[in-house]
């Protein structure tokens, strides 16, 4: 899997996937309460999206609260493959996936979602509070804007996945924060999103994600693990010498700072000639421009 090349109705069908999923965290939002557990959260952001249509998913939903939201004392993905049959992999494992934890009143909440609607396919990423945002967590939701614009530079210029990677994580240091994606499958900051394969066949939830997604992103990973393979697709690879290929991309920037995370999550569309945001018209995108004018890059 090199590379991807998608019609104005794909494209069509890939946008309103996103919408909609933003649609359903938007919904959520409004309706978080104290007492309400990260589980019940992201089965209220999918029984949302099944009265909507939706059948597949790319991923379940995932929902942090609190210091969650940080990834503390969370293990590190796996990168040998007897590490794949550890009890503490990460992404597939307790730590990551909804927990009981109840929401308090000022905790910071990541809402994180990716269903499959008209065969497009979003996996995206919303960062909130339960009541007035904490002055730690609206500096950290801020700080996340500039590397919108960075991203799309870069991959425009033809710099490399290494050079994008290694110029975002810096620049996280500079700013204070630690890289929260890099505990993420692969360190990957981004994965493809693509035409997911069996989307007629029955589907389940296989520790958050489907068995299509499973199938669509397996290669990778098990090549991965067996092997310093920093070309292969669908993941992000931090030591590539390679541009970001033609296809769909979900970026999913991730830091933090003290006890507070926050992301974003949207896709990037990459052609043979240019590359640019799926959607501007975005809840994080509105919120840097009704915060944050003076900061540069945020459309």
């Amino acid at each position: 899997m090199t590379r991807e090349l998608f019609t104005a109705e794909e494209l069509a069908a890939f946008k309103a996937a996103q919408r909609l999923a933003f649609d359903a965290t938007l919904s959520i939002e409004a309706e978080l309460h104290e007492g309400i557990t990260e589980r019940q959260g992201a089965a209220r952001l999918e029984h949302w999206l099944r009265a909507r249509g939706v059948s597949h998913f790319f991923h379940y939903g995932f929902v942090w609260f609190g210091d969650r939201t940080r990834f503390l004392n969370f293990p590190p993905f796996p990168r040998r493959v007897r590490d794949l049959f550890d009890r503490r992999m990460a992404h597939f494992s307790r730590h990551y996936r909804p927990s009981d934890r109840p929401l308090k009143q000022g905790d910071a909440v990541i809402l994180d979602i990716g269903p499959i609607y008209r065969r497009g396919a979003a996996d995206i990423g919303y960062s909130c509070t339960l009541g007035e945002p904490t002055a730690e967590f609206h500096e950290t939701r801020m700080a996340l804007a500039p590397f919108r614009r960075m991203i799309l530079d870069m991959v425009r210029n033809g710099d490399t996945q290494g050079e994008i990677d290694k110029r975002i994580d810096v620049h996280v240091k500079d700013l204070g924060y630690v890289n929260i994606h890099a505990l993420y499958p692969g360190s990957a900051v981004a994965h493809r999103v693509g035409r997911v394969p069996g989307l007629r066949l029955p589907t389940f939830n296989v520790k958050g994600f489907s068995p299509q997604t499973v199938g669509y992103l397996a290669g990778d990973v098990i090549g991965s693990a067996l092997r310093r393979d920093v070309h292969s697709a669908p993941f992000w690879k931090p030591a590539s010498d390679r541009p970001c290929g033609p296809g769909l991309w979900a970026f999913e920037p991730h830091i933090g700072r003290g006890s507070v995370g926050a992301k974003w999550g949207e896709v990037l569309v990459v052609t043979e000639e240019t590359a640019y945001w799926l959607d501007d018209d975005l809840p994080h995108v509105r919120y840097w421009a009704d915060h944050g004018q003076n900061i540069p890059g945020i459309l």
